[in-house]
């Protein structure tokens, strides 16, 4: 529990931020530009609340979990932590930004292939690095295919990234790196 509460802390809770707010502006099932309103607004809302509770919560469960099976856990934790990064760079890669202005418009359609190759390189380097035999690169393949789906998703329904959304996927990434070492 004080390993997620340290990542948390870490990053000044900046990426569970985003998770919330893309979490209330998606599942409002409102048009485009009203979701977008929705993640701008500083308040938490319920399905940005639950959105928070359910990962955290996850993330407390699985790291139990590997502790309990003898996985090394600051490997773990650290390769959870580039995998997310790494694999939130499929969200800048070649999509637009959202909205007119905002944080994430620094990154959002101004990566490169290559950039993106070298992150999603150095990301996959050291997950294979830290976790023995294919755990890392297995886990960090299901990670990628899965944060660039939602990508995918997002694009769809929002008609691009935002800054937000950025956020969510570092979070989800990293729980789903950490889900697939079970």
């Amino acid at each position: 529990m004080f390993c997620i509460l340290a990542l948390a802390l870490l990053t000044g809770g900046f990426h569970l931020d985003g998770l919330a707010d893309t979490c209330d502006g998606i599942f409002s099932a409102r048009r485009r530009e009203r979701m977008l309103e929705i993640m701008r607004d500083s308040r938490l809302g319920t399905h940005g609340g639950l959105a928070l509770i359910f990962v955290l919560l996850t993330k407390i469960l699985v790291v139990s979990e590997l502790a309990l099976r003898g996985t090394p856990m600051l490997a773990a934790l650290a390769a959870a932590c580039a995998a997310g990064r790494g694999s939130a760079v499929l969200l800048m890669y070649r999509h637009r930004y959202a909205r007119e202005e905002g944080l994430g418009n620094v990154f959002i359609g101004k990566v490169s292939g290559r950039q993106t190759c070298i992150t999603l390189g150095l990301a996959i380097i050291i997950a294979t690095v830290l976790l023995p035999g294919m755990q890392g690169l297995a886990a960090m393949v299901v990670t990628c295919a899965a944060i660039f789906i939602l990508g995918q998703l997002l694009k769809r329904t929002l008609g691009g990234q935002t800054g937000d959304t950025l956020g969510a996927a570092i979070e989800l990434g990293e729980l789903i790196f950490l889900l697939a070492l079970l």
